[in-house]
């Protein structure tokens, strides 16, 4: 239990600092609820992606025959299963085929499912959203994932709690996502739509693949750091700049979702 609040106190505050923003003009409580669900939704559906795309992945190369070879012989699919661990285990590590698939089978996937839901939610009860809602409306969908995932990883652990309440990364990622949206709108420049998905998909892919990566090659230890470093630092710069946004009304401006 003392792990679970550790982990999502930080997400939390962010949330409640989102919902403060809004507070003169605030969104329909069941419609943050939506969006709060739409993020554990999320959650849900690109883990499934993501196990799902695994599995298609081990068949493509190793075949369905342990499948078949379970339903007759259980002792002989355990033993060649076991041997399959050991030689993947063994092979050598190639940190370009694992960035690639991180990239597509969890960076570009989660942050696709959050988009999609997040926008669901706002073209059915927000009719003619500001900017600055796009972007609210993401992030509360992100931290209702972040929140998700938190609870998930943290639990029976206050060390990864604390880790995972200083890395709200998935909030960064949606202001991310949000600004470039919203500039895509105002200006009508295609190109703000790609950087929309694909920088918060990189963003992401590097996180994850740098913490994989570390426990194959020592050198990744010190991207990890590096890449952790980063994200927090523009953590912090995206929330000084959503507050300055918010105090000048610069993002106040109509856009069509």
């Amino acid at each position: 239990m003392l792990s679970t609040i550790i982990a999502i106190s930080v997400s939390t505050a962010l949330l409640i600092w989102i919902l403060n923003m809004k507070k003169d003009d605030p969104f329909p409580k069941w419609t943050v609820v939506r969006l709060l669900i739409a993020g554990f939704l999320s959650y849900a559906i690109s883990g499934f992606l993501t196990v799902t795309a695994a599995l298609v992945n081990f068949f493509m190369q190793y075949g369905t025959g342990i499948i078949q070879q379970l339903q007759t012989d259980q002792e002989g699919a355990v033993a060649a299963l076991t041997e399959l661990a050991e030689k993947v285990s063994s092979a050598p590590y190639n940190p370009v085929s694992s960035f690639i698939r991180t990239f597509l089978i969890v960076g570009f996937v989660e942050e696709i499912c959050k988009f999609l839901l997040a926008r669901s939610v706002i073209r059915k009860k927000l009719p003619r959203p500001t900017w600055k809602d796009v972007m609210l409306c993401f992030l509360i969908t992100a931290l209702g994932f972040q929140i998700s995932e938190d609870i998930g990883y943290s639990e029976g652990s206050v060390l990864t709690a604390i880790i995972r309440a200083l890395t709200p990364f998935h909030f960064t990622f949606a202001a991310v996502m949000g600004y470039y949206w919203g500039r895509a709108k105002q200006t009508g420049n295609g190109i703000y739509y790609f950087l929309a998905i694909f920088i918060p998909s990189l963003l992401h892919t590097l996180f994850d693949f740098s913490i994989k990566a570390m426990f194959h090659m020592d050198i990744f230890l010190m991207v990890f750091l590096g890449t952790a470093l980063f994200l927090f630092v523009l953590t912090i710069v995206m929330i000084l700049k959503i507050r300055r946004w918010n105090r000048t009304g610069i993002l106040d401006i109509e856009v069509e979702i």
